[in-house]
């Protein structure tokens, strides 16, 4: 961007998002001074772009009244822009065993392509800064990243833009005092115990002041690596495959990728997993040691996630799932058991669930219940074992001893991966739709 104005503002989104001129844009609005000037400029170009654009607020219910503050800023802001607002909340709550960064991160980004969904948007648009950028590089580089976690932030990631990684921090607040719109403070930014906020406070001030313009520098650094990554992402989508859970894929087709491309493989198997960091060098060299000679015979990613080497064959195993006790299943909503399942009852169909089945309508008048399996139960006709079904059904037996089943007024009406109990069987035409969605986004095909 050339200019901090709406002319500077739409020819730069042109140049970089030609595809989305025209669309409608869902501005993810925190109430900061960043995601606020974002709103504000995205408002004042959509003539110009022929965009319509409408916000997203998602309450994460972590920081009490101060959060609440900010959703009322949000609403009251939107209200004086004529600008359509959708504030989602989060569950506090999160399973064990998930980071808490990528899990509230992958939250927020479900509920924000939620939005975009259901406002029928083409792209979800963020407010990271050429600050945030430089402050990831460090980041990364401080903690040993390789070069595809040094390459920062991507300008596009799917659904979601970022229309302003060549903007400093300094110059949206500037634009915003010269407009006249205030923005709220998230007092946690200041935390010095959180590493972002040391870099952001003390690392890159003392940069830019030895060398002039190093934070600059610093993004575009991230913006040549990303460059050169997307490359060598393109080679590998054409050349390599990636195992996922259940699903193990042919030791062969990594051991045939040259070795900076095996780096690479891992590296983009860790990302599409829930983890804060990417591998380190040293787990990155235990992985090249496996494929290439069989010791170590696994390797935790991280976060207790396992690539382990089973004869001719690379399995991706999850973090074990621990049993949970029985739940009131309520129709009509979607809710999180424990492990991250997903159930929804009732409900119209979700892109995201991996099961489902139709239930008899009469199942609504019975009492409903999730629960884990038990050990040694039995389901079907003639009834098998629960976990040697499971298995054929390709299910991790990490998760096996946590998996749920729903159950009506006391009887197992359906195990998910199996089948729907004799006597239960519903129709698509006026049975009761039931879905299960697995950790971690994993999808049956």
């Amino acid at each position: 961007m050339t200019a901090m104005d709406p002319d500077g503002f739409a020819a730069a989104f042109r140049k970089r998002f030609p595809d989305l001129v025209g669309a409608p844009i869902v501005a993810a609005l925190s109430g900061g001074g960043d995601s606020v000037a974002l709103l504000l400029l995205l408002r004042q170009a959509s003539e110009r772009l022929g965009c319509t654009v409408s916000a997203a607020h998602v309450h994460h219910h972590l920081r009490g009244k101060e959060a609440d503050a900010d959703a009322d800023f949000c609403v009251e802001l939107c209200g004086r822009m004529g600008v359509t607002l959708a504030v989602e909340h989060l569950a506090p709550e999160r399973p064990p065993g998930h980071s808490p960064e990528a899990w509230w991160r992958r939250q927020r980004y479900r509920a924000l392509d939620d939005v975009r969904r259901r406002y029928g948007a083409a792209a979800v648009a963020t407010a990271h800064t050429r600050d945030d950028q430089a402050e990831t590089v460090l980041l990364k580089l401080l903690r040993g990243a390789g070069p595809r976690g040094v390459a920062g932030i991507r300008a596009r990631n799917g659904t979601v833009i970022r229309p302003l990684l060549d903007v400093s921090r300094s110059a949206l607040r500037e634009y915003l005092v010269a407009a006249g719109v205030a923005w709220r403070e998230d007092a946690s930014n200041l935390d010095p115990s959180r590493p972002r906020a040391r870099i952001r406070q003390d690392v890159l001030p003392a940069i830019d002041n030895a060398f002039p313009g190093g934070g600059i520098r610093l993004a575009e650094f991230a913006a040549t690596l990303a460059a050169d990554e997307a490359f060598f992402a393109a080679l590998l989508r054409e050349h390599a495959e990636w195992p996922s859970v259940g699903r193990p894929i042919a030791l062969a087709k990594v051991a045939s990728l040259a070795g900076p491309l095996r780096r690479r493989w891992v590296l983009e198997l860790a990302s599409r997993l829930p983890m804060a960091e990417p591998p380190s060098r040293h787990q990155l060299d235990q992985v090249e040691a496996l494929v290439e000679g069989g010791w170590p015979a696994a390797v935790d990613l991280g976060r207790r996630w396992v690539l382990r080497r089973s004869g001719h064959r690379l399995v991706l195993a999850p973090p074990p799932l621990r049993a949970f006790a029985e739940r009131s299943a309520t129709p009509g909503e979607a809710t999180t058991l424990p492990g991250g399942f997903v159930v929804r009852l009732a409900l119209p169909p979700s892109g995201e669930a991996a099961h489902r089945a139709w239930l008899r309508r009469e199942t609504l008048s019975r009492t409903l219940a999730w629960r884990s399996v038990v050990a040694g139960e039995r389901f079907g006709a003639p009834p098998r074992p629960i976990t040697r079904q499971l298995a054929s059904a390709g299910i991790p037996r990490e998760w096996r001893c946590a998996w749920p089943v729903l159950i009506a007024g006391g009887t197992m009406a359906w195990l998910p991966g199996v089948g729907v109990a004799a006597g239960w069987e519903g129709s698509e035409a006026d049975g009761l739709l039931a879905e299960l969605e697995e950790p971690w986004g994993r999808h049956v095909r």
